[in-house]
């Protein structure tokens, strides 16, 4: 090789050379310049007490109740229906959570101008608002976020992409799915009064001080274990499904309920009409539930409203009285025609009669009798308008306080039953109806007949 060919060969090798590094540095500045970037919506999930959306759909407002941590509410318009219902805390919390740590794929130009608007507020006045265009394809979705301090003025300004399956769950439609099932959202403790309609029943209850009473369509004390157990079925309902489209009330049966609940806890009040089967095997029925001014259109379960019964009898007190055993301090047996035939009273520890300690019989029987009055339960109650269904009259009873002031007044009647003697102790409500108790056993039995003995002397004291 001559030396002017390797003087060529020795040039072209040092050119391909210097282009092999300028080429190499350019790859890396732009591997370099192609690292992706990311950021995040940067705010706290415990934090938000507000979270609005707004599309070309409708809206939805979501808002953390102001006096408890984890009770939200939600109001919603979406093609001009708008309704209003309770949010399960844990799908707002999940839903808030991922928002919280999902991140955006950023760019340097703004993707979008419009689309569905989502703003978060914050306690303490701040606020995220993220704007989510509806381009799906790749999989992510272009936003632009907004990030704001307390006096509204822009901290920070993200434009980007989110995965598409986030900003799905945040659609106004999409977050009916984040509605409780629970219809009431409160305490058995909370709870003042119910009022439950079905067929020709309705019956009214309502809390007096720290006694349930039966307002209508009596008045007389209710009994408090029957009437928890009403409220706790109440308090337990749950929605088998939202309605989410008009139906015909004739359809629906709301425009001939099977009945109807109301029930009330200080300003909130909240009511249930239930209507026709909602399927072909009856398994749930059409209902419609409101809380205050708010209705909604839902599905129930039928087997939840199979306990529950209008009939005010269910609801009567089965004890006699409803005062204590140590109130009382005087009791008169009467006679068929009102007189008096029998009257003790107490004086320090023993019943007495004309200033005399009655006999041990006697004692044995007033204490009886007042055991069934005020502390045992009866085997049955039941509520007549009149009593001609009712047994002979044998006798009346009056139990009176230390002043001489009636605390009761009773008739009493026996009828038989497979279960030996049954004794009746009936008392005159408003309206001339009366409710009736009924014992059966050794003391009613016994108490009986010393009572038919003791209103058939011909003389009081005698």
């Amino acid at each position: 090789m001559s030396l002017r060919t390797l003087l060529i060969w020795c040039i072209i090798a040092g050119l391909l050379g210097g282009a092999a590094v300028i080429l190499r540095e350019q790859h890396a500045k732009s591997v370099q310049s192609s690292v992706v970037e990311w950021g995040g919506l940067q705010f706290d999930p415990a934090a938000v007490t507000r979270l609005e959306i707004d599309s070309g759909t409708g809206r939805a407002v979501l808002e953390r109740d102001a006096d408890s941590i984890d009770n939200w509410s939600g109001s919603w318009s979406i093609d001009d229906a708008a309704q209003r219902w309770a949010i399960a805390s844990t799908r707002i919390r999940g839903a808030l959570r991922t928002l919280s740590t999902g991140q955006i794929r950023l760019s340097d130009e703004q993707l979008i101008e419009d689309g569905t608007r989502l703003t978060l507020r914050s306690r303490n006045d701040s606020s995220v608002e993220l704007l989510i265009g509806d381009d799906r394809s790749g999989g992510r979705t272009p936003v632009r976020v907004e990030q704001r301090d307390e006096s509204g003025a822009i901290e920070r300004v993200l434009d980007g992409w989110m995965e598409s399956g986030i900003a799905d769950a945040l659609t106004v439609r999409n977050t009916l799915a984040w509605r409780d099932e629970r219809l009431m959202s409160i305490a058995m403790s909370g709870v003042d009064g119910v009022r439950i309609q079905a067929g020709p029943y309705e019956t009214r209850l309502e809390l007096s001080g720290t006694q349930w009473q039966i307002t209508a369509p009596i008045a007389v004390r209710a009994e408090r274990e029957r009437v928890e157990g009403l409220i706790r079925s109440l308090v337990a309902l749950r929605a088998g499904a939202f309605v989410d489209r008009a139906i015909d009330p004739e359809t629906s049966g709301l425009s001939s309920p099977l009945a109807e609940i109301e029930l009330w806890s200080g300003s909130d009040a909240y009511r249930l009409v239930v209507g026709k089967a909602a399927d072909v095997g009856g398994d749930s029925l059409y209902a419609s539930f409101s809380r205050n001014d708010a209705e909604t259109l839902i599905q129930i379960p039928t087997t939840s409203l199979s306990k529950l019964t209008a009939v005010p009898d269910a609801y009567v007190s089965t004890r006699a009285s409803g005062v204590s055993q140590t109130r009382v301090r005087g009791l008169r047996v009467l006679g068929k025609d009102g007189d008096v035939r029998f009257e003790t009273v107490l004086d320090d520890g023993s019943w007495v009669q004309n200033g005399t300690r009655v006999d041990t019989l006697s004692e044995r029987s007033v204490q009886r009798l007042l055991g069934l009055l005020t502390q045992t339960s009866s085997d049955a109650v039941r509520v007549l308008e009149d009593d001609s269904a009712l047994p002979k009259v044998i006798a009346g009873i009056e139990i009176v306080d230390e002043a001489g002031e009636r605390l009761g007044r009773y008739d009493v009647s026996l009828e038989p039953s497979d279960q030996g003697m049954r004794l009746l102790l009936s008392s005159e409500l408003e309206g001339g109806r009366l409710v009736v108790w009924a014992y059966v056993g050794e003391d009613a039995q016994a108490t009986g007949t010393w009572l038919t003995l003791t209103a058939g002397r011909p003389v009081a004291n005698d």
